[in-house]
């Protein structure tokens, strides 16, 4: 039988009004990333009539603003690059710093976080890392959650899966970099590129598509910020490990839920869309 769901409930997100605590939304990057960042966003806009600002990748920003986020010291973690598939500043995206998450925290502004960064995006399917989350050690670096608890934000893990079985991965990052002089060309490239994070490695796997499979969402129980002192660097790193460990249960039960799911893969689920002539999708389950 699959584990049960992880405690609680997805949160009711308030207006942001003076003296409402901000929301920072906490995910997982899938394969590549670029699909992650765009459908919570829009999805919580539709349901909660909130946006929500994402903090991701300055390579997925134009050249002038690429140039602005290369520049800014990146403390809070990061997301995927969109690669140009995605217009992220069509959905309230600013290129990831720790100086823009404080500042948007610091306005009242939901944020949207991807901690694992281009390492997470960038994953091997092939070496059994999907859905792994790659996050900076908590004693090591722990700085969302001290900006969290400094603005007294509400922390919600949202876990996501399905995006990686569309894609049949050809070269990891390692194996691209092992291959005779194209691996120097590439990590040549990579040299060149903005960083999100100082120290990472910008360097896509190669893959090709095949059909998508159903994806799920997962917005788990609400985290709240404000008996956490954000001077104490034991408590924001329990913090910090709390969420991950949230994140990863979370990812777990999803995973579990899915394998039972009749509509998991598209053919079915098409065929019974198909026939409420596209009025409603085919029935997901309840947490």
């Amino acid at each position: 039988s699959p584990p049960p769901p992880p405690s609680g409930a997805s949160p009711v997100l308030k207006e942001r009004a003076q003296g409402v605590p901000p929301v920072l939304f906490v995910g997982n990057h899938q394969l590549y990333g670029f699909s992650d960042l765009p459908l919570v966003v829009e999805e919580i806009l539709a349901q909660r009539g909130a946006l929500v600002r994402a903090l991701a990748h300055p390579v997925a920003f134009s050249s002038s603003r690429t140039t602005a986020g290369a520049n800014a010291t990146a403390t809070g973690g990061g997301g995927g690059g969109g690669g140009g598939l995605v217009d992220f500043e069509t959905f309230g995206a600013v290129p990831v710093s720790g100086k823009a998450l404080f500042k948007l925290l610091s306005r009242g502004e939901h944020t949207l976080l991807y901690p694992g960064g281009v390492r997470e995006a960038f994953k091997s399917t092939k070496r059994g890392e999907s859905y792994q989350l790659f996050w900076p050690d908590a004693s090591e670096s722990a700085d969302f959650a001290r900006v969290a608890a400094r603005f007294n934000a509400t922390i919600v893990p949202v876990a996501a899966v399905g995006a990686e079985e569309g894609f049949e991965m050809l070269l990891d990052a390692d194996e691209l970099l092992a291959l005779p002089f194209l691996g120097g060309r590439v990590k040549e490239g990579a040299a060149r590129a903005p960083v999100g994070r100082p120290g990472e490695r910008f360097v896509s796997p190669v893959s090709l598509p095949k059909l998508p499979g159903r994806y799920y969402f997962l917005f788990g129980a609400p985290i709240a910020t404000g008996g956490v002192d954000a001077r104490d660097k034991a408590a924001c790193a329990a913090l910090y490990s709390q969420v991950q460990r949230e994140l990863e249960e979370a990812l777990q039960y999803l995973l579990s839920k899915r394998d039972a799911d009749p509509y998991q893969e598209v053919l079915p689920r098409v065929a019974v869309e198909a026939s409420w002539n596209w009025d409603r999708q085919v029935p997901t389950f309840r947490p």
